[in-house]
Parts: C-alpha cells; structure tokens; sequence
C-alpha cells in the first residue's frame, strides 16, 4: 500500500471525472499499487500543461504527494506512445476499462494485470478493424484478459475438471457453470443451460471458433457476476455485436 509523503508511480488512467471548480479525480491501474484513486487538482483549467497527459490509454508517471488515503498528483508524465485505438478497438479498451475499474480492489499490487492490460491494449491496436462490428479475434483478446483477470482475483474455479467426480472435462459431455463451484454434469443440474465439454476445453487451449466465444463469454459473465452486482456495466451498451 501506498505511504509516506511522496510517491512515484506507473501504470494507465481508468477513468477521471470532473471535481470541484478545476480538478480530476483519478483512477489508475498501477504497477506499484494496484488501483488507486487521487486528485489532479488544477488540471480542467484551460492553462495546464498536465492535462492532455492523463488520458486513457496512455502511459504514465505520476508523483503523488499527501498524508491522507486521497493522494494528489504533483507532476505527471508520459513515459511512451499513446496506444491509439479506434472503432470497436476502443469500445473494447473502454470496457476493458470500466471492468478493472468496478472489480479490482483498491491499493493492491497486481503487476500481473498490468502487464496483460498493457499487452491486450498492443494487441487491440494492431489488429484493429475500422468498422462498427465486434470482430472474433477481438473477442478472443477480451476473453483471454478476462478469464486471466478472474484467476488473478481467485474467482475462477478449476476449469480442467468436474467438481463432484473430480474427472477431466470429456469433449462429448454437457457441463453446467455455478459461478462459486465450477463446472457440474449437467445430470446434476438438468435445469440449467450446459454447454459441450469441446468447447470449454477448447476455451482453455484458446482454440478460438464461435462456440468456444460464446463459452467463454458464458463463464466469465456468470463468474464476474458476484463482484459486478446488479450495475451492469455502462460500456457493454457500446457494441453493436454482443
């Protein structure tokens, strides 16, 4: 956790919103201290320097002075080139976004998901597609951040096996997911919709085709489900193929 009078820190902007007459508050994903929210005070005034640095998809480093848990930010920097993402590119890093904003806890070093935010941006941006339709190789790249995401928060149960007979997933069975369980022969749960054992194996082995998408989206959406609430998340309204 954070502490002292001055600290340095890097990482990307998740979100700012306007406060009081002339100031941001912050939310950054860093690699020092996880999520953390501060006061950019001075920064909406139309003579700072500052403000076009604290952006979205930017790199940063920030010196953060104060006692108090809210940090302020003394001086901020980019320390590389803006990721430039566009179309359904963006709407992906916005949800990206909004998701570590709303289920990642604050003041806890996750270097891990740094990094895998860093490398899915990269890879948004280079396989980017200037139109308005949600493209499959996109998807595999939310997916992927997703399901790495929840194994780092510990909401992921095993997905290799099922949970009463402790067996690996065979292709040709049908599974049901409980979020706080894992995966069950849907013989246990026959109400519940199941998917082919195939598809969630091909999941994990990222072997990505329009089952395994949807099977992975069926998981991560149940498995983010506890942390999310009854919000649901403003950013998934930006795709047009969902």
């Amino acid at each position: 956790m954070i502490g002292g009078a001055s600290t340095f820190i890097t990482g990307f902007v998740l979100h700012r919103r306007a406060y009081q007459e002339s100031s941001f508050l912050v939310d950054i994903l860093s690699l020092e201290a996880g999520k953390i929210r501060c006061v950019a005070r001075g920064m909406r005034s139309a003579k700072s320097d500052r403000k076009s640095v604290l952006q979205p998809f930017q790199p940063i480093a920030c010196e953060l002075t104060g006692k108090s848990e809210l940090k302020s930010v003394k001086n901020a920097e980019n320390t590389d080139k803006s990721i430039p993402l566009q179309h359904t590119s963006l709407f992906c890093g916005m949800y990206l976004n909004e998701l570590i904003n709303r289920v990642l806890p604050s003041n806890i070093p996750c270097p891990d998901i740094v990094n895998d935010y860093y490398e899915t941006l990269k890879q948004l941006h280079t396989s980017q597609k200037f139109n308005s339709t949600l493209q499959p190789h996109q998807e595999a790249q939310l997916r992927c951040f997703e399901l790495n995401l929840l194994a780092e928060l510990g909401y992921l149960p095993d997905l290799s096996c099922e949970v009463r007979t402790q067996t690996a997933i065979e292709d040709d069975m049908d599974y049901v997911f409980i979020s706080d369980q894992g995966l069950f022969l849907k013989q246990w749960y026959p109400h519940l919709t199941s998917v082919k054992g195939q598809w969630i194996n091909d999941a994990l082995a990222q072997r990505w085709h329009p089952e395994s998408l949807r099977t992975a989206k069926w998981i991560t959406r149940q498995a983010f489900q506890p942390l999310l609430g009854d919000k649901p998340l403003k950013s998934r309204e930006l795709f047009v193929s969902k």
